[in-house]
């Protein structure tokens, strides 16, 4: 679900960069279909397959989501693919579709609350970083409780010394959630320095190159773009492009 739903989130990026909306309305069609793979996969709104959150990070060996809940990170993406096509809809001039997904949409959110989110601790599936940046960056939160779930993700960031364990999905989530929530001091805080995981680690290595793990010596690739979300925060946060 994560990697294919990038149908529904690359057009949408390309309409608010540049304002061209050709991508979302010619390609309307294709996308629909996705969401709706997605529903043929679901049981009770929830989706239970997939990576997660791909090589996060731990005392562990890097590979399948281990500190998030595959169904969770699943389930979140259908959630937020959804919230694109009900927008795709819009612009298209779809309204029942707008109307159709759109109450899908919310029977899904509504599942997220009440399967992930635990109302008494306020965190969302494990407590981990990338259950609650998504939960946040994707407003899959209800407002009243939105404050308490990004307190208990700066507390989780600052009880792992200022460092991050999210992975290849959820790092997106955590940049993002701390730049809008205007945390761009954490933000900074947890990659000015040589350890790992950040980024003054592969400087240090000697890599030209983003690695696929934030410590290069543990293998895979050495030509890598997956921890390169960071960019979007240099761009939008720090630049304000």
């Amino acid at each position: 679900p994560e990697w294919g739903s990038s149908s529904m989130f690359m057009p949408w990026m390309c309409y608010e960069s540049y304002g061209d909306s050709s991508l979302i309305v010619n390609n309307y069609q294709s996308m629909r279909r996705w969401v709706d793979y997605l529903t043929s996969r679901a049981d009770n709104h929830v989706l239970s397959f997939g990576l997660g959150d791909w090589y996060d990070y731990g005392d562990f060996k890097a590979g399948f989501s281990r500190n998030t809940p595959v169904p969770f990170v699943a389930t979140a993406y259908y959630f937020y693919a959804l919230k694109h096509l009900v927008k795709s809809a819009e612009m298209a001039g779809n309204k029942y579709d707008a109307n159709y997904y759109s109450d899908l949409a919310t029977d899904v959110r509504n599942v997220l609350n009440t399967k992930f989110f635990n109302p008494e601790t306020k965190q969302y599936a494990s407590g981990s970083q990338t259950a609650n940046a998504m939960a946040i960056y994707m407003e899959i939160v209800e407002p009243e409780n939105r404050q308490a779930v990004l307190d208990n993700l700066v507390k989780d960031i600052k009880a792992h010394g200022n460092r991050l364990t999210t992975g290849d999905i959820g790092n997106r989530y955590l940049f993002q959630t701390l730049a809008t929530n205007d945390l761009n001091e954490l933000m900074c805080t947890m990659f000015n320095h040589e350890e790992a995981p950040g980024y003054g680690f592969q400087l240090k290595f000697g890599a030209t190159t983003l690695t696929e793990q934030w410590d290069p010596r543990q293998g895979a690739s050495w030509n890598h773009f997956m921890l390169g979300q960071i960019d979007e925060w240099f761009f939008g946060s720090l630049a304000g492009i």
